[in-house]
């Protein structure tokens, strides 16, 4: 049976209307953007006790001085922007691993820990030191409520820089900021006996 050509009319109006609209939506339909985006923040750090768990099931609290440029990760493994970031924040994590000046934290907001293994068993995220908030509170305590969002503490444990949603790590502007950030802290010795700005 032959379509009347009114209907194909219509259809092809609306087929075009559809492609249309998703050529249109696409980019809304994008994580925020991974350019790099440092928000300035006061130096003083929320109050209280702002505790994660590490895998062995001990307690850190990352109220206390880290005596190290403390890089906060706060990401989930059902963020599909925290997703997109991972390989990025995993390469720097692994770029910096031997310098004892920084360490970088993810903290998952996922429930538990089956979860997580399983998401960076599943994504090959091997060598991120990783630690859990399920309760999210301290990531409340740092004002963080989307996710992924960084939070940069400095040796002392004020808070000295914040990325608010996804970053491209690897981008010329976010490796000079995070220069930037290391050259501000003290000397320190790095392996080998040489010291490091």
């Amino acid at each position: 049976m032959l379509i009347p050509k009114a209907r194909l009319v219509l259809i092809g109006v609306v087929v075009a209307a559809a492609a249309g609209a998703s050529w249109w939506l696409r980019d809304s339909l994008k994580p925020e953007s991974m350019e790099p985006r440092p928000v300035p923040v006061d130096q003083a750090t929320p109050a209280g006790p702002r505790p994660v768990t590490l895998r062995d099931g001990r307690s850190r609290d990352l109220a206390k001085a880290p005596g190290k440029l403390l890089i906060v990760h706060f990401w989930a493994t059902w963020c599909p922007p925290c997703v997109e970031e991972l390989p990025s924040l995993l390469e720097y994590a692994q770029s910096v691993k031997g310098d004892p000046a920084i360490e970088v934290l993810a903290v998952s907001v996922d429930t538990d820990w089956k979860t997580v293994d399983a998401f960076l068993e599943k994504t090959k995220a091997t060598g991120l030191s990783v630690a859990l908030d399920p309760q999210r509170a301290t990531a409340k305590a740092f004002g963080t409520v989307k996710f992924p969002e960084t939070w940069f503490l400095d040796p002392q444990g004020k808070v000295v820089e914040t990325f608010i949603g996804p970053v491209r790590w690897g981008h010329p502007d976010t490796r000079k900021r995070l220069m930037e950030l290391r050259a501000a802290l003290p000397k320190v010795p790095l392996p080998g006996g040489a010291v490091g700005q």
